[in-house]
C-alpha cells in the first residue's frame, strides 16, 4: 500500500496518520523540521527501554528512522563527538521496544520495526516506510544521504550498549539528508496481527486463525462489509469486533 500525504499539518500532528491520501508532496514543499518529523518517529532521542529475548533489559534514549529503517540510540558516554549516535543492529534478538508512550516490535524477521496501534489479546501492528524518489533532470536534480551512523552488533546491559563492534560515524545533529527539491515523498504501510509474540501479516486467513471462535463472524463480516484490510481503522475495528465475538 503506497499512501501519499494528504496535508502536511495533519501529518505532522500524527506522524502515523491512518488515512491514505492523494496529494503528492515533494521535498521542496517541506522545511527541515517538517522533513525530520516525517523521517523520524520522535523529534529527538527519547527515553526508552529495549527488552531482549534473553531476558535482559537496556535503557537508553532512542529514536526510529522510517526512511532508513533503523533504531537509533544516544550514546551517553561518547569517546568522540562522532560517537554520539549509534544504530541497533540486532533487532532479531529484541522482543519489545518502548519509546516514550509508544511500543514497537520487530517484524519480518527483525528487518523492520512496527508500532503497536492496538494492544489487546490480539494486537494490531503497523510498519511505516518513508520513500523518497529522486526526480532527475538531465545530470542535475539529484541528492543523497550525508549520514553514516555507527553500527553496533549488540545491545545489552542496564545502561545501554556495548562499546565495540561498530563502524562509521555521525552525530545526531548531522543526520541530514540532501534531497533534490523535486524528490517525491510517499509512505508504505503494512499491517500485522500479533498474538503471544507471534507477528503475521493481516489477511482473512490470519484473522480467522487468530480468532478461531469468531471465524464464522469474521468471514461473514468481510463478505458483507468489505473492510479494507490495508486500512488501519478498518482492521482495528474488525479486530475489536472479533475480540468481542470470541
Amino acid at each position: 500500500m503506497n499512501a501519499k500525504l494528504l496535508s502536511i499539518p495533519a501529518f505532522l500532528l500524527a506522524s502515523l496518520a491512518f488515512e491514505p491520501a492523494s496529494a503528492q508532496i515533494t521535498m521542496g514543499d517541506l522545511s527541515k523540521a517538517e522533513r525530520d518529523s516525517i523521517i523520524f518517529a520522535f523529534p529527538a532521542c527519547t527515553p526508552g527501554t529495549v527488552y531482549m529475548k534473553d531476558g535482559s533489559i537496556a535503557k537508553a534514549k532512542l529514536n526510529y528512522n522510517y526512511y532508513e529503517p533503523q533504531v537509533l540510540f544516544l550514546n551517553e558516554q561518547p569517546t568522540a563527538p562522532e560517537d554520539t549516535l549509534r544504530r541497533l543492529d540486532n533487532l532479531a534478538d529484541v522482543v519489545l521496544i518502548e519509546i516514550g508512550d509508544r511500543s514497537f516490535v520487530p517484524v519480518l524477521g527483525g528487518t523492520s520495526l512496527g508500532e503497536i496501534i492496538l494492544n489487546n489479546q490480539v494486537s494490531v501492528v503497523m510498519t511505516k516506510k518513508v520513500n523518497i524518489e529522486e526526480k532527475k533532470t538531465g545530470a542535475y536534480g539529484t541528492g543523497g544521504s550525508t549520514s553514516s551512523i555507527r553500527s553496533v552488533s549488540s545491545f545489552t546491559g542496564a545502561s545501554g550498549a556495548s562499546s565495540s563492534g561498530y563502524s562509521g560515524q555521525t552525530t545526531f545533529t548531522s543526520v541530514n539528508y540532501d534531497f533534490a527539491s523535486n524528490a517525491e515523498l510517499s509512505i508504505d504501510r503494512r499491517l500485522f496481527l500479533m498474538k503471544d509474540n507471534k507477528v503475521v501479516p493481516v489477511s482473512k486467513k490470519s484473522l480467522t486463525k487468530m480468532f478461531p471462535k469468531a471465524a464464522d463472524f469474521i468471514k461473514q463480516y468481510i463478505e458483507e462489509q468489505k473492510p479494507d484490510l490495508e486500512n488501519p481503522d478498518d482492521v482495528i475495528n474488525l479486530v475489536n469486533l472479533a475480540n468481542a465475538n470470541s
